[in-house]
């Protein structure tokens, strides 16, 4: 590989490696809250404090799944391979269709547990619309209520019943009855997706309205944050907040990018865990928040599949359709076990993790390999995204060649470089193409 000419001086530089450890047990949960939010990339929360402080607050509080990514695009799939472990092939927005598939509300029920769904701008309960308000991008969607597409869910007019408006969420919650799982969805201004700048204004949000040119809309995504921390504060501050309950926040894709060519005109494509092969969500933030407070970044692979397996296996649930791939693994890593507080932290989780800083703000990278002349793929979870101060995440599936969840193998030497590019992809920083190395500790 050429030598990039010298931007800037590296700051500081450090790794950290460990082996792949074993998969942590999974722990025994009252309450799972699942808070589903909307088409953002990963690139533009995490490190942006001016627009998401509660988010970044989080993720560097609570357990941070930093390797986490949409099943695939657009938006309803995702919906219905977070609840049913499918997504049955589609690759469009329609809330014409239905399934007669299994789903977590069959597995939840048999096993004697309940759930609900709170949607924001559900007019009623039960409401078996497509969109509210019926002009315009609508507040609420159908296409993000996957509950109302399963056809044994639709056609129950007691299973109905739980499909119920946002403001019923603090109400079951101060009753003493919440629901064993819960999913939770905030209404199209407040989950970041946006809508038509002309529904905006009829809506009386301007605010909500797309950006043009598909730019960073701020005002979203700081409503998106405070509306995040009001659901947050509203559950933990509740009686359904019990030391074995856990809320999971994530978003269901990442963003348009407005082209037509790559990605089928979607940010990126990857994707991870049984999810179609070139094909996926892209990487979106995943948070995991418990009762004990402690700050664990996962390197694992992980995406929707992952999140329902792991609400699976807390309520001791048989496997769904792909939560029963061998490449898809549950996320306890993330799940602190009441008794003891004790959890898995980054120096024992599956990667390598390289920290460094650059001079001017952007994406980091790190260009890895099995030496300095052969280093053609690029690690790009970077921690710090946007901000002048570096740590990203290098799995096993950053080999080249390599496919799937491999890990990296102990005692073995890698060889890495670092850059950092802006979100457009120009290079800032690359400490004048220097080569470092890191060892994979032994166990």
């Amino acid at each position: 590989m050429s030598l990039r000419t010298a931007l800037c001086v590296l700051l500081a530089l450090a790794f950290s490696v460990s082996a792949r450890v074993s998969a942590v047990a999974a722990p025994s949960i009252d309450h799972v809250y699942v808070i589903m939010e909307e088409n953002t990339d990963y690139e533009d929360l995490i490190g942006n404090t001016a627009d998401a402080p509660y988010i970044n607050q989080l993720a560097q509080s609570y357990g941070f799944a930093a390797n986490y990514y949409g099943v695939t695009h657009p938006s309803q799939p995702n919906y219905l391979a977070v609840t049913s472990g499918d997504f049955y092939g589609i690759h469009k927005d329609d809330p014409t269709l239905t399934f007669p598939g299994q789903n977590i509300v069959d597995q939840l029920e048999t096993k004697g547990l309940t759930w609900a769904t709170y949607q924001q701008a559900l007019p009623s309960v039960g409401f078996t619309g497509a969109q509210f308000p019926a002009t315009g991008s609508g507040l609420y969607v159908k296409k993000h209520n996957p509950f109302e597409l399963y056809t044994d869910v639709s056609s129950s007019t007691s299973r109905m019943q739980n499909i119920k408006p946002i403001d019923a969420l603090g109400t079951d919650l101060s009753s003493g009855h919440a629901p064993s799982f819960a999913f939770i969805a905030p209404d199209q201004c407040h989950d970041m997706h946006g809508v038509s700048p002309p529904a905006a204004a009829s809506y009386g949000m301007p605010w909500c309205g797309y950006p043009p040119n598909f730019t960073l809309n701020h005002a979203l995504i700081q409503a998106g944050d405070a509306y995040l921390k009001s659901l947050v504060t509203t559950i933990t501050g509740s009686s359904g907040w019990t030391t074995n309950s856990v809320i999971i926040v994530t978003w269901d894709e990442n963003e348009s990018s407005g082209l037509t060519t790559p990605n089928r005109g979607y940010a990126s494509s990857t994707g991870c865990c049984a999810s179609p092969v070139g094909d996926g969500g892209g990487r979106v933030p995943a948070i995991v928040i418990t009762s004990t407070p402690q700050h664990t970044v996962s390197l694992h692979p992980y995406n929707h599949y992952s999140l329902l397996r792991t609400v699976e296996d807390a309520f001791g649930l048989p496997c769904l359709a792909n939560t029963c791939d061998p490449s898809v693994n549950a996320m306890n890593d993330l799940i602190a076990p009441a008794t003891t507080g004790a959890a898995v932290p980054i120096s024992q989780t599956l990667g390598f993790a390289v920290t460094f800083a650059s001079m001017n703000p952007g994406q980091g990278y790190v260009l890895f390999g099995p030496s300095c002349s052969s280093l053609v793929e690029t690690a790009t979870n970077d921690l710090g995204a946007n901000t002048t101060t570096h740590t990203v995440l290098v799995t096993g599936n950053d080999l080249p060649g390599t496919v799937g969840n491999i890990g990296l193998s102990p005692g073995a030497t890698y060889a890495y470089e670092v850059i950092t590019q802006t979100k457009s992809g120009t290079e800032v920083d690359n400490n004048g193409g220097q080569c470092y190395f890191g060892t994979i500790s032994k166990p």
